[in-house]
């Protein structure tokens, strides 16, 4: 019984951590400040490609990676196998295309350096030096 509580109370605590572990970002050269959360859902599932008249390219981090789960359950409103799905469903029907997805961190955060347009994510507590952390309202 004690195995069973305490198994139920990690479980909620893992929930807790990972809850809103990444942040949003864009490349230093992007006008961009803040982003909406409706904004950011609509652009990650190819209903628009521009937030306040800037062209934007979302970009997702490895979906293997708990920022990946995490940004997509409090964003999108989908968990990752849906999120796949979602995408899937698409292609077969001729829509958009999904957004490109990189390996790790680092990997993000050099190509947001060096694409204006791109926005993507990276796990909270990462070096997100020179790139611009949007605020998410």
């Amino acid at each position: 019984m004690k195995f069973i509580i305490m198994t139920m109370v990690i479980s909620c605590w893992v929930g807790v951590l990972f809850c809103g572990e990444y942040v949003v970002i864009v490349s230093n050269d992007n006008p961009l400040t803040s982003v909406s959360k409706a904004d950011l859902k609509r652009v990650y599932t190819g209903k628009m490609n521009n937030i306040n008249g800037n062209t934007v390219n979302p970009v997702n981090i490895s979906l293997n990676d708990p920022a990946a789960a995490s940004f997509l359950d409090e964003i999108v409103g989908m968990g990752v196998a849906d999120y796949k799905s979602f995408w899937l469903a698409e292609q077969i029907r001729g829509g958009s295309s999904a957004p490109s997805v990189k390996n790790s961190a680092d990997d993000m955060l050099s190509h947001i350096k060096s694409n204006t347009n791109a926005i993507g994510y990276i796990p909270k507590g990462s070096n997100p030096d020179g790139v611009k952390v949007l605020t998410v309202n």
